[in-house]
């Protein structure tokens, strides 16, 4: 008998709407990019009033929307010269901020690896038939736009792996002609440091996050796993222990003879080994490098 897997069926495929160009590489667009316009501009010489005038040819002088995503640390860094020679482009760099380096890459590369990967982890990835991947990507009127610059930094880059060998599909970009009318831009308006979780299932869960923690949750109680929120490491690999145990072949089959309570969720990660495989052929040849965090998800659900 073979092992049941969920086959999810959406002839669509997955949409992402976002209302700015993200982070990081993305983010690195020729000024004029809107109009795909980056040669030479045609000027008129002043005074001329007919069709047999002579025309100069001016070269237009290009400069870029800049990033605050930062090279890692061990790799080229940006020149900051002046104009197009500010950045360099192609590669992976972490979240922005006027601080130290993060370890959390860009929205850019993050999206990257959507696209290649699927957006569903190594987990899941060993509960489905076939990656959920991100098919259409529309993206907001009144920012920084570039079809070009989208295709560099999801599919290209400076890949030596050829684009059909890395990905089946390939995503479609829309720039949409409605304005969001909350899109950023006014000065006086501060981003709010709460979040809402809300999870679309029959229980309709509803949370309210603050700084990574429960809504009014203390510090005593911050590490306890029954104030953890419900999008957390520790209750998605709960809920995936419960889906697991319904099915003996599935658990079989990911756990051998191994009790499911005694692996570990860094563990887990490990059995999913076409994902891995993947993730470690896109790593080398798509990226060429990645951001090294500490294992800090040595824990089991029975502790």
């Amino acid at each position: 008998m073979k092992i049941r897997k969920e086959q999810v069926r959406n002839a669509l495929g997955h949409q992402r709407c976002l209302q700015q160009m993200p982070c990081g590489d993305a983010s690195i667009i020729p000024i004029k990019g809107e109009e795909d316009d980056f040669g030479k501009l045609i000027l008129s010489k002043r005074g001329a009033m007919d069709d047999n005038c002579d025309i100069e040819c001016k070269k237009q002088k290009i400069d870029i929307y800049r990033t605050g995503a930062k090279c890692l640390p061990h790799t080229q860094q940006d020149p900051k010269g002046s104009g197009e020679n500010y950045h360099i482009v192609g590669k992976v760099r972490t979240k922005p901020g006027r601080g130290d380096h993060t370890l959390s890459v860009s929205c850019s590369d993050k999206i990257a690896r959507w696209i290649h990967l699927g957006i569903q982890g190594s987990l899941l990835y060993m509960l489905l038939y076939e990656p959920l991947t991100i098919k259409h990507f529309i993206f907001g009127a009144g920012v920084p736009y570039s079809v070009e610059t989208l295709n560099r930094a999801f599919l290209l880059r400076d890949s030596y792996l050829s684009i059909k060998d890395r990905l089946k599909e390939i995503p479609k970009f829309y720039k949409s002609s409605i304005k969001f009318i909350h899109t950023r831009g006014a000065v006086n308006i501060r981003p709010a440091p709460g979040s809402i979780v809300w999870v679309n299932t029959t229980d309709r869960l509803v949370e309210v996050a603050v700084h990574g923690l429960k809504l009014g949750v203390t510090k005593k109680k911050a590490n306890s796993a029954n104030s953890s929120l419900c999008i957390s490491k520790y209750n998605l690999y709960k809920k995936f222990h419960e889906v697991i145990l319904k099915s003996k072949e599935l658990k079989t089959n990911i756990c051998s003879s191994e009790p499911l309570s005694n692996i570990p969720y860094n563990e887990m990660k490990k059995k999913s080994v076409k994902y891995q495989s993947q993730w470690s052929k896109i790593k080398e040849g798509f990226f060429k490098t990645w951001t090294m965090k500490p294992d800090m998800w040595n824990f089991t659900i029975k502790n």
